[in-house]
């Protein structure tokens, strides 16, 4: 018995966006995925309206507009999203996770006009399921600013470490396209969190930090859950930690920690350098958040009143 699974329409909504170099270096792209399509537009300006002499109704002497570049489709849905630069190439490369713990590498082929897959990788053995059939968990991938690795949390509990060779590719490699492509990436390794913190459970989010010396990896965890029918008896649930990523020794220690922040913290963004540190948002407040800064925090109405301890 074979059962023909058929789109009857293209998806209309949209999950993830993001800017980066997708067809050249000298140009910027909108790459946009909505559940099995990826679409990437490019800003087009509007020539023939301004050699004319024409002006829009802002005053402007010409338009801008998004136009489509390219689409294309996937076999799966798309559970996260993220691009890299890797060593000796003329474009980014975007990093594709589909569940349970699937991770894909491509980049574009200009020869084709299509995606061309760099590295796959699978982590579905059942040792690293813990027993379970379902996975409810989002493989999440996250890459490091300066393009050294990349993660992906698997199974909510264990982190694949996929390194990137940042030195030029050598001579002897340059010689074939394969061999070119396959020296960018290290083998990858997976790192239990449950073994650098027990309490380590339940995380909402995580980001790679501006302005460390090796890969510094945050992640906004709630080790005891709540909601907001019990703040009166457990409030501030939420933690931060930052784990330094050694990728050659394969070290991790955690740098900086952070407990009792509100329990209504749904996500984090790392601020670039100079500033550094990280923003986390919260539903009825917002934090900065600076190792070397003593933390602050906004109060987005009076709701946080009874709910947290926290000084905002």
């Amino acid at each position: 018995m074979y059962a023909v699974y058929r789109q009857a329409h293209p998806p209309t909504g949209i999950e993830f966006s993001m800017f980066c170099n997708f067809f050249c270096n000298t140009e910027k792209n909108l790459v946009v995925a909505g559940t099995t399509q990826l679409y990437v537009y490019r800003l087009n300006h509007d020539i023939e309206n301004s050699a004319k002499g024409e002006k829009s109704t802002d005053g402007r002497g010409h338009k801008e507009k998004l136009e489509l570049a390219a689409s294309f489709s996937f076999f799966g849905n798309v559970m996260s999203m993220a691009s890299v630069q890797l060593a000796g190439a003329k474009r980014d490369a975007l990093l594709l996770s589909f569940k349970d713990a699937k991770l894909s590498v491509v980049e574009y082929d200009p020869g084709t006009h299509d995606l061309k897959t760099l590295s796959l990788h699978y982590f579905e053995e059942p040792e690293l399921r813990d027993g379970f059939v379902q996975n409810v968990h989002i493989p999440k991938v996250r890459v490091d600013p300066d393009g050294r690795c990349a993660v992906m949390l698997i199974y909510g509990t264990r982190l694949v470490v996929l390194p990137f060779r940042r030195d030029t590719l050598t001579d002897e490699h340059e010689s074939g396209v394969a061999e070119g492509q396959k020296s960018s990436f290290l083998p990858s390794y997976i790192i239990d969190i449950r073994e650098l913190d027990e309490k380590l459970l339940n995380i909402i989010d995580m980001q790679f930090l501006y302005g460390y010396y090796e890969p510094t990896l945050l992640i906004l965890f709630e080790p005891n859950q709540t909601w907001p029918g019990r703040v009166a008896v457990r409030q501030d649930t939420c933690s931060i930690v930052a784990i330094s990523l050694n990728i050659m020794q394969k070290v991790h220690p955690v740098i900086w920690s952070l407990s009792n922040l509100p329990f209504d913290c749904t996500q984090s963004l790392a601020v670039p350098k100079p500033i550094g540190g990280v923003v986390i948002f919260a539903v009825n407040s917002l934090l900065y958040l600076n190792q070397s800064v003593p933390p602050y925090g906004v109060s987005l109405n009076s709701l946080t009143n009874g709910t947290t301890a926290f000084p905002l």
